[in-house]
């Protein structure tokens, strides 16, 4: 979608990070947008910065993980702006802890927000852009759908889900008119793992106070807060890449040679992915030993 100005946008997830950070420059670009988040005081805020730039803008609140929700924000959609041309599904939560301290409950919530919503998504506004044949469809992912190594195990999961899901899509619908783009976000300062709920072993739950689990959470947030980088910056790349028509978005440039090193160097790869496993255990058990604990007590 080379041009984007007086064009329709639907958002998903608008209230903070990337999807703030879309909303304010697609309005620069002359987008007319309506976003949408759970978060209805974040999202009121938005709206009224990208009020501010003069474009047309409408906002509701909507759990994307609800059918019916998506179904009634793209009535309004419809109703207010028109034809959607651009559909971002930014929309999604993580929730981290091990493969056996995670309950079912914690995969179907994050699943239904991080795929599910997709899944949604498409069912409203697909039909429509195909009868007009035309239109730009943008899921958000992640690094973790093509790294496995990453922590928060429903996460990467979803993200890997909904990679496959894009690359299907793009078969399916680039000879229709439609184009399709994944976003892969690396490390970005954005409230997904600010907000992650923690599911520790019952062995630290019960050993540990409530207020060091606190201290935990935040040391790991802001470990990974350290490293990560403006979403402001990184969306004008996404940006780009939109008006490009590519199929797979970056922001960093080792992410490319990640993906080509699974078929040209499998074995360096799986090295890379012991020796992240690694890492974080040990960044984990320097955090522990900061507040005067030993990980190997709860193990």
């Amino acid at each position: 979608m080379k041009e984007l100005k007086n064009r329709n946008c639907f958002l998903t997830g608008a209230a903070s990070g990337i999807g703030r950070s879309f909303a304010l420059a697609l309005a620069r670009e002359g987008m007319n947008l309506f976003i949408s988040d759970i978060n209805v005081e974040n999202l009121k805020r938005v709206k009224e910065e990208v009020e501010d730039i003069g474009v047309k803008v409408f906002a509701e609140r909507c759990d994307v993980s609800k059918y019916n929700d998506i179904e009634n924000v793209a009535n309004d959609f419809y109703e207010k702006l028109g034809e959607v041309d651009l559909l971002i599904n930014n929309a999604g939560i993580a929730i981290a802890g091990s493969a056996i301290d995670l309950e079912l409950e914690d995969w179907k919530k994050v699943l239904d927000v991080n795929l599910w919503s997709i899944i949604h998504s498409l069912k409203v506004f697909l039909p429509r852009m195909l009868e007009r044949g035309t239109g730009h469809i943008v899921n958000v992912a992640s690094v973790a759908g093509v790294l496995g190594a990453t922590e928060p195990l429903p996460y990467v999961t979803s993200k890997f889900a909904v990679v496959g899901l894009s690359e299907a899509l793009f078969c399916q619908l680039s000879r229709l008119g439609i184009e399709v783009s994944i976003v892969l976000p690396s490390y970005i300062r954005t409230n997904i793992f600010n907000s992650a709920e923690m599911k520790y072993p019952k062995a630290i739950i019960d050993g540990i106070n409530k207020q060091k689990l606190e201290e935990l959470r935040k040391m790991t947030v802001d470990d990974f807060f350290n490293s990560a980088s403006s979403p402001d910056r990184v969306v004008k790349k996404y940006i780009k890449g939109i008006k490009n028509g590519q199929l797979y978005i970056f922001d960093a440039g080792w992410i490319p040679p990640i993906m080509t090193s699974k078929g040209n160097s499998p074995q360096n790869y799986e090295n890379m992915l012991r020796n992240i496993s690694i890492d974080s255990f040990n960044k984990t058990k320097d955090n522990f030993s900061k507040l005067g604990l030993n990980l190997d007590d709860y193990l």
